[in-house]
């Protein structure tokens, strides 16, 4: 397969107090669309007067949809915040055509990096639609005041990357899928700097952070060369999906996907080994108890993902498509998974 570069992802500001440097014009009559967290931290940066302020409650379409059509005059469109804020930043600017500005204030996921829009249709994860950004920023003070959890999860959408090229691998043996030698190399890459990166990533330093963000954005750039999310996405994030499907909770995005690295990885036949370890050192805990996830509701999930993913007909073909999991492979993967997670 030839790769072509049809994409350069937005490179992010980076800096501190950054909201001050957006041009004037674009804060004259600002949208904003957020959480009251994050919201209470640049708060006193908008003109309360002429700032409309959404405070983000849900993630299903619906709502996006009432959002984006109650949006008045306005200049600019801000997600600030965490995912969701992100997502319904990019669906309320994609509808308006507004400029759109995203300021990340934790670093659990790659929503901020993405152009896709990702709402929920009766609990289920859709696209929906893409839009990209004017601005990116990322301002290092904002992120640092966030749990560090929050932060730490960021690694989730990296390790992905594991359980993600065996499926393509698979995929290209199974149903002569196109394969891309070159970029799944690159991909591997990313995941050896995140491992040799994990003290760094554990203190949460500035530098630790930047370096999040440009896994974020070159997984991304391999994402466009491909015209799919093979190179990061896969079964791992196929069973995420189905558990909160099944238990209609939400989760800290990274630290589950996580969780289901390590549960796919078992299930592929894959030494998962390393991963753990990578987690432990780092001070992800990716324990069912940790997440508030029971172990029948994992159990479930591992069992039902087979159904899930076959009804989920736009998810690209992986481990749980080829050989889904009884409820003994599943019970077993529970046992080995809880003893890497003690």
């Amino acid at each position: 397969m030839s790769v072509s570069l049809h994409h350069q992802p937005l490179v992010p500001m980076v800096g501190r107090h950054l909201l001050s440097t957006i041009r004037p014009d674009l804060r004259k009559r600002p949208v904003v669309f957020t959480r009251p967290e994050p919201w209470a931290m640049v708060a006193h940066l908008f003109d309360p007067a002429t700032t409309s302020v959404v405070v983000v409650r849900s993630s299903d379409q619906e709502a996006f949809l009432q959002e984006a059509r109650s949006i008045g005059p306005a200049t600019a469109v801000f997600g600030i915040g965490g995912g969701a804020a992100m997502d319904h930043a990019k669906y309320a600017a994609m509808v308006t055509g507004l400029p759109l500005l995203l300021m990340p204030t934790i670093l659990s996921l790659d929503a901020a990096f993405t152009r896709a829009i990702a709402v929920r249709q009766q609990g289920r994860v859709r696209h929906v639609g893409e839009v990209e950004p004017s601005q990116i920023l990322l301002d290092l003070g904002l992120i640092q005041a966030a749990p560090r959890l929050l932060n730490l999860a960021g690694a989730g959408d990296i390790l992905s990357i594991t359980t993600a090229l065996w499926d393509w691998r698979e995929a290209a043996r199974r149903l002569k899928e196109p394969y891309d030698e070159a970029v799944a190399a690159r991909a591997a890459g990313l995941l050896e700097r995140l491992f040799a990166a994990v003290a760094t990533l554990r203190e949460l330093s500035d530098s630790g952070l930047r370096l999040i963000a440009d896994l974020y954005m070159e997984k991304v750039r391999l994402c466009d060369m491909v015209g799919t999310a093979r190179p990061q996405k896969g079964s791992e994030h196929h069973l995420a999906y189905c558990l909160e499907y099944l238990t209609g909770a939400s989760f800290v995005h990274g630290q589950l996907v996580s969780a289901c690295v390590l549960l796919t990885g078992l299930h592929q036949g894959q030494d998962v080994r390393p991963v753990a370890s990578f987690l432990r050192e780092l001070g992800l805990d990716c324990s069912l108890d940790s997440m508030g996830v029971s172990r029948e509701a994992m159990l479930s999930a591992l069992v039902h993902v087979g159904r899930y993913v076959l009804e989920e007909r736009q998810l690209l073909p992986g481990v749980f498509h080829f050989r889904p999991p009884t409820e003994a492979d599943a019970r077993s993967l529970l046992d080995e998974f809880e003893a890497m997670t003690l």
